[in-house]
């Protein structure tokens, strides 16, 4: 394993001359600090549009014909800022001028996904500089197959574009190359994979994820009050939260370092002293029986019930063909002996679900089939659930006290989580309940 740690610095992180102030003192702390990552400047205020947002509608503009000037020239004007305030050089404008000529002249190579990566493009340059580093491009040794996996090679390309660990290298998140020679971004959050791909390739000490908060917290700070943090959690614990609503980190992110059994560290590049949460392979003792709970709105429910569906062979794999065919994925699908019910995105669904349920009609023949929409799913978990007796039953009287009807509940045998259903008009009602029974 190498020594070498990678950093990925996130918007709010280097959105301004005095963030990338902050994050030279934090990568000079430690000499072992080689790899950083960093996404495009983000938002100095609530009002200001993201920048990632600007380039975006320059493109649109442009590829109209029409006048894309002010959000370019708002583009040009937050990176030239930093520059000037950081006594950096010229390097930058030349860059914004090139990028500038492709938007006028509509260049063949111009694409939306091209434009939307050069925030962080841009940004990797002005912190190259200002850290005395050697700036790799994330494009094209970061490469995707056909259906947008990771290809394999990119991880010796990474390796042999960083050997030297001596150098302090910076690399732009969020984006690489497709199989056409063409750039390909992530989803929104993607320079979290971006750190997680590099970590992986090296084999690093740790992976530090430096943002605005210290950590995660056992819950959302909008919907409870002053939560506990969460100094140590697993792998399969951060996964169920991501995935369930809490956002501090990518979900897809913890993959390329599970791989590897790399350590994450959430980190607050605002006040950097302070410990945050570890996000590691093995589960750890913790005084809750909970690790956190979160949720997410936007559900629907199809309900499917026959008489003897038990005895029917190839009934679930038939009504999950069916979901297939129309490019619908499921999230849950809870069953009893004579019914089956499939949860599934609201949005996804409502562009299918005519389609869907005419075929679920015409080759299963229920006996009732309706959908039930406005579903909230949220997640309880944590390891201590399995070692602590009366963890349902806590749960479901800690709702039933405060008036929640609970629509579907889900629990994997391992007992990591707890997934229930509710309406979406009860999430931070029944959040906030599950929450208060189990931290005092």
């Amino acid at each position: 394993m190498s020594k070498r740690i990678v950093c990925k610095f996130g918007g709010s992180s280097v959105a301004d001359a005095k963030q990338f102030k902050k994050v030279k003192s934090i990568t000079d702390a430690n000499p072992a600090r080689k790899i950083i990552v960093v996404s495009a400047p983000g938002k100095r205020s609530p009002e200001e549009t993201k920048l990632t947002d600007l380039f975006y509608s320059a493109y649109d503009l442009a590829k109209k014909s029409l006048d894309y000037s002010e959000p370019w020239n708002m583009i040009s004007q937050r990176f030239s800022e930093i520059a000037q305030e950081l006594n950096l050089s010229n390097a930058i404008n030349t860059e914004l001028e090139q990028i500038n000529l492709q938007l006028k002249d509509k260049s063949e190579t111009l694409s939306s996904d091209y434009l939307a990566s050069r925030g962080e493009y841009l940004n990797a340059i002005l912190i190259a500089e200002y850290l005395d580093a050697e700036f790799i491009d994330a494009f094209p040794i970061i490469s995707f197959d056909d259906k947008y996996r990771i290809s394999p090679n990119t991880y010796n390309n990474i390796a042999k574009a960083i050997e030297d660990e001596s150098k302090v290298y910076v690399i732009p998140g969020f984006y690489g190359s497709d199989l056409h020679g063409q750039i390909k971004t992530f989803s929104r959050g993607g320079s979290d994979i971006t750190g997680a791909i590099l970590a992986n390739a090296i084999d690093a000490a740790l992976y530090e994820n430096w943002t605005d908060v210290s950590g995660m917290l056992m819950a959302d700070p909008r919907i409870v009050k002053d939560p506990k943090p969460i100094e140590y959690i697993s792998y399969r614990e951060i996964r169920e939260l991501a995935y369930s609503g809490a956002s501090v980190l990518h979900d897809e992110s913890i993959s390329p370092c599970r791989a590897k059994n790399i350590p994450i560290n959430i980190k607050n590049t605002n006040k950097p002293e302070d410990y945050g949460t570890i996000i590691g392979p093995t589960p750890q003792s913790s005084k809750h029986p909970i690790t956190g709970v979160a949720g997410r709105k936007g559900f629907s429910m199809i309900y499917i019930e026959k008489t003897m569906m038990n005895k029917e062979i190839g009934f679930g794999r038939r009504v999950l063909a069916i979901l297939e065919y129309e490019g619908l994925s499921y999230e849950l699908s809870p069953s009893a002996i004579d019914s089956m019910n499939i949860v599934v995105d609201s949005k996804e669904l409502y562009a299918v679900q005519e389609s869907v349920l005419e075929n679920i009609t015409q080759q299963m023949r229920p006996d009732q089939l309706k959908v039930f929409t406005g579903i909230s799913l949220i997640a309880t978990v944590g390891h201590g659930m399995t070692d602590k007796i009366g963890v349902a039953a806590t749960l479901f009287n800690a709702l039933a006290d405060n008036s929640i009807n609970v629509r579907i509940i889900d629990q994997g045998s391992s007992q990591i989580n707890i997934i229930i259903g509710v309406s979406e008009s009860e999430t931070e009602r029944a959040i906030q309940s599950i929450y208060k029974a189990f931290i005092n």
